[in-house]
């Protein structure tokens, strides 16, 4: 048993220790109304790499993301490479344009109506700025004042004792009208796209998948269950279709091409993908998927448990 630190390695904030008769530092902390155990060796020190993106391990946490098997009495040791896994697979965003679009979608989802004023929660600006995936409220401030300076949406400038803010927003039509086009792009969509063998064999493996991911709260496209013009060929809807998802898994088992096609277009697109193989088939897929992390099941329980866990975990 060795003594915590004083200030968590992942959030900052102080923490008690936890009675344990491993030779590691574990200790609890108390995060936004919940009590979180994690465990260290007892002389962890963040890389660079993760003290400066220790932001996003606070967004996961607020976000109920953060990996699951983590937290627990007998959870696995937290070192730098779980760590910075953890951030480089973990689908937050990234790009200005993910951030700008993230928090235009949140300033949509607390509006009472279109065109309301909206109210920030007040407790603190610090945490929500961390929810939203920013280092702190001022990275915060700069997007509100982007979408401002864009055009979706209004306020009054504001000066207080953290620097310049941004109060009484509301979204203007043309936010409302980029609001539509990010739910339409996919990136807020509650489709999923599922790219698989049509083959009479896997109808258990369909019903399977789209029972695991419809608990999760999203609903399946499949190609050949869509009805489209007669005039569209069967590629142009598939690409379209894609397009309006915001991930796609593909289940390689029996190895079709076109799997592996609508696997490459969706992450061209930048859409998470879930990769899903039968046990006794993985041994047989490609090399330039088999490095990804797959789920491999032997059993259709399995597979609808290790999809919705990997699905709650990892799809925001």
């Amino acid at each position: 048993m060795n003594n915590p630190p004083v200030k968590c390695h992942i959030t900052d904030l102080e923490t008690t220790n936890y009675p344990s008769s491993y030779d590691l530092a574990e200790y609890i902390i108390e995060y936004s109304g919940r009590r979180i155990l994690f465990r260290f060796h007892w002389d962890h020190k963040n890389s660079r790499f993760v003290e400066s993106n220790k932001h996003l391990l606070q967004g996961l946490i607020l976000n109920d993301k953060f990996p699951k098997e983590y937290g627990l009495s007998d959870s696995p040791v937290l070192d730098n490479k779980k760590l910075e896994k953890i951030i480089r697979e973990s689908i937050i965003p990234n790009t200005p344009d993910e951030k700008m679009e993230n928090l235009l979608s949140y300033l949509h989802s607390l509006q009472d109506y279109e065109g309301a004023i909206i109210k920030f929660p007040e407790k603190s600006k610090d945490l929500l700025a961390k929810k939203l995936y920013f280092k702190n409220y001022q990275e915060l401030t700069f997007y509100l004042f982007t979408l401002k300076l864009k055009g979706f949406i209004e306020g009054k400038a504001r000066h207080t004792m953290d620097g310049s803010d941004l109060g009484y927003i509301h979204l203007t039509y043309e936010g409302l009208s980029k609001v539509i086009d990010i739910y339409e792009s996919g990136n807020k969509s509650n489709r999923y796209f599922i790219a698989m063998s049509f083959s009479d064999s896997l109808n258990d493996t369909r019903e399977a998948i789209k029972i695991a991911v419809s608990n999760a709260g999203y609903l399946p496209i499949l190609i050949d269950e869509i009805h489209y013009d007669a005039d569209v060929t069967i590629n142009d809807a598939l690409i379209a279709e894609i397009k309006k998802c915001k991930f796609l898994v593909a289940d390689f088992t029996q190895h079709k091409h076109g799997v592996y096609f609508e696997a490459g277009y969706a992450l061209g697109l930048k859409r998470p993908v879930i990769y899903l193989c039968e046990k006794e088939d993985f041994g047989d897929t490609h090399f330039d998927t088999n490095h990804y992390p797959h789920i491999i099941y032997s059993d259709l329980d399995n597979l609808k448990e290790s999809l919705v866990n990997k699905i709650e975990a990892w799809i925001n």
